[in-house]
């Protein structure tokens, strides 16, 4: 194979990390908290901290939305690309096609962006919660010591694991951000079909891995948010949708689409 390398789509592998961190620490600290709060309102009860806490696990729930939205626009952005291939491959030139997949890849940086910023939020909200509800229940002499101890050990926790998904985010942005840097020049020459057969295989792991049944964000909204949402029916996948597209193209340096198209893993056509 030549020297340079395949653009291929971000590793799928982060997302999945993501998700599962999700499930095996942020809920499991979040029922631990709550575990602890339960604990000290059998023996101090408090209207206030359990509405308090109440619309805290709601909070942390919604958050959860952002890290579903990467999911849709990583599958959204995967759609687009394999359109865009299809028309480089059929040689109809179609200047659309390359336009909403830069603006596909554009959405995912930004809502990757956004996903940092709630998990780090969903961190410090529940912080200052945990704060709020012990200053709230030691008014009256009240032994707090139990709840102090489970939720500094939870905030612990919670911290390595958001940091670990943050790093995680943070490499899945920067691979998204190769997509959006790419710039169209009709002077390129076209890879080989054997080379778009090879780029298309990865980019349709990519869409299928970030589809409607790869992750239950929405089951674990429901199950953060706690009893008080035990009515709503309980959806166990996902389905992608359609962000609203922008028409303002960023404005970043464009990289050279076929310049950058071969690049990005070693050994992937045999010599």
């Amino acid at each position: 194979m030549t020297s340079s390398q395949p653009l291929l789509p971000p590793r799928h592998q982060s997302i999945c990390r993501v998700h599962e961190i999700s499930w095996s620490v942020l809920l499991l600290q979040l029922n631990r908290l709550n575990e602890a709060f339960e604990a000290a309102q059998a023996t101090h009860p408090s209207p206030e901290a359990k509405k308090i806490w109440s619309e805290a696990r709601r909070s942390a729930a919604k958050k959860m939305r952002n890290l579903q939205d990467v999911a849709y626009v990583d599958y959204n952005t995967a759609n687009d690309f394999l359109d865009f291939l299809k028309a480089l491959q059929t040689g109809r030139g179609n200047p659309g096609a390359y336009e909403t997949l830069i603006d596909s890849a554009r959405q995912a940086v930004n809502e990757t962006d956004i996903a940092q910023e709630a998990l780090l939020k969903f961190r410090e909200d529940l912080r200052i919660v945990a704060g709020k509800i012990t200053t709230l229940m030691s008014d009256d002499c009240k032994d707090m010591t139990s709840f102090q101890i489970e939720s500094s050990q939870s905030m612990l926790e919670l911290a390595t694991a958001i940091e670990e998904c943050n790093a995680l985010l943070e490499e899945h942005r920067e691979e998204l951000k190769e997509v959006q840097q790419q710039s169209l020049d009709e002077n390129d020459n076209l890879p080989s079909e054997e080379e778009f057969q090879m780029v298309q295989e990865k980019w349709l792991a990519f869409e299928e891995a970030s589809g409607p049944q790869a992750y239950k964000w929405l089951l674990l909204q429901h199950k953060m948010a706690g009893p008080d949402d035990s009515d709503e029916p309980v959806i166990t996948s996902d389905n992608p949708r359609n962000p609203t597209r922008r028409t303002n193209l960023s404005k970043s340096r464009r990289i050279s689409f076929w310049r950058k198209f071969f690049r990005r893993i070693s050994s992937c056509l045999p010599n």
